[in-house]
């Protein structure tokens, strides 16, 4: 059976008849709170033996005989809740044919997945079962995050204003446990502040967090932005001391276009290549790599590779024009003198 996850959220206890649920998406943090929203909704943390199992751990011999344990009662006479922690669905068949068949009505089954294809078996079992629940948690739409931002800083106590709930939604991740993460500093932040600063001091922890990073120059130089190059060049290198370090961070960016320009040459869809990347593009950083992805063909980026490879090989030997070298094929790539046709 299929249920929305705002319907979910909102009255839990509505299916409490049911002992089996499927919690699936790329958004892990609304994953999360599914399941914790059954423990509450069934008094599991009181009636309810927990255990946890995690797919890299165990063997699919082993399943009948985790469930077969689980229907006999423990010492405590507690009832079971089992919670499957999914990396992929090579025991999904098992697990929903042990299910398909079970009757030990204390025993509740909780799976804990990431994103599933429209024709995975493990989501067609979940939402054909008149006896199962399958919900799907995507990113945050703007109105989610408004709404779980208000509600979890006033949980804390926490009284702020329209326009900084409107700063918050406007700043933070459409994923839940990074949006999560955030508040919990900024509850750190208000507790250890006077509250008239709260606001601007929340402000600049923001602009802190999300704006200078490592992350956002290699970004700069990607889109072969000029200005501020050479202060961040020299903050981030410590004055072209480390250059490795930069090659470093600039070969993992290239190869990761690249990975995608290929992906979507093969007739891969592009926002679903990009959300496959480990660790994956941060949302206020994905405007910017897509339009990387237009500036650049697969040649030009094999290319900026090959130069940046070279290079790597070049400190690596201690050759003595390394640097220069380095800086030379920097500078014209920033002036888009850096292409094939030169080489």
């Amino acid at each position: 059976m299929i249920v929305k996850f705002d319907d979910f959220e909102k009255k839990p206890e509505s299916f409490r008849s049911f002992r089996f649920f499927l919690f699936y998406g790329p958004n892990y943090g609304k994953v999360c709170d599914c399941a914790n929203l059954i423990k509450s909704s069934k008094n599991v943390e009181q009636d309810y033996e927990v255990i946890n199992i995690f797919s890299d751990e165990i063997k699919k011999d082993d399943l009948s005989r985790i469930f077969i344990e689980s229907s006999t009662p423990n010492i405590f006479s507690s009832k079971t809740f089992l919670c499957f922690h999914l990396n992929s669905e090579k025991i999904s068949k098992e697990i929903t044919s042990i299910i398909s068949k079970e009757t030990n009505k204390d025993l509740i089954v909780v799976l804990k997945c990431n994103q599933l294809s429209p024709r995975s078996p493990l989501r067609s079992f979940f939402e054909k079962n008149n006896h199962s629940i399958s919900v799907a948690c995507y990113e945050e739409s703007e109105r989610e995050k408004y709404i779980y931002i208000k509600k979890f800083l006033q949980n804390e106590g926490v009284k702020v204003s329209e326009a900084l709930i409107n700063l918050l939604t406007n700043n933070l991740s459409n994923q839940r446990l990074e949006i999560k993460s955030e508040l919990e500093k900024i509850i750190i932040l208000h507790n250890n502040d006077p509250e008239k600063k709260f606001m601007y001091d929340t402000f600049s922890f923001l602009s802190d967090s999300l704006n200078n990073d490592d992350t956002r120059f290699i970004f700069s130089l990607a889109s072969k932005e000029k200005k501020g190059f050479v202060k961040n060049f020299n903050k981030f290198t410590d004055y072209g001391s480390d250059n490795m370090k930069l090659i470093t961070y600039l070969l993992e960016h290239f190869f990761r276009l690249l990975v995608i320009k290929i992906k979507a040459y093969e007739g891969i869809d592009v926002s679903s290549a990009i959300k496959q990347l480990k660790p994956p593009v941060f949302f206020k950083n994905l405007p910017e790599f897509r339009q990387q992805l237009k500036m650049f063909s697969i040649s030009e980026l094999k290319f900026v590779i090959e130069k940046l490879l070279i290079s790597k090989q070049e400190f690596m030997r201690g050759k003595w024009s390394s640097s220069s070298t380095f800086m030379l094929n920097l500078i014209l790539f920033l002036s888009s003198k850096f292409y094939p046709k030169n080489s």
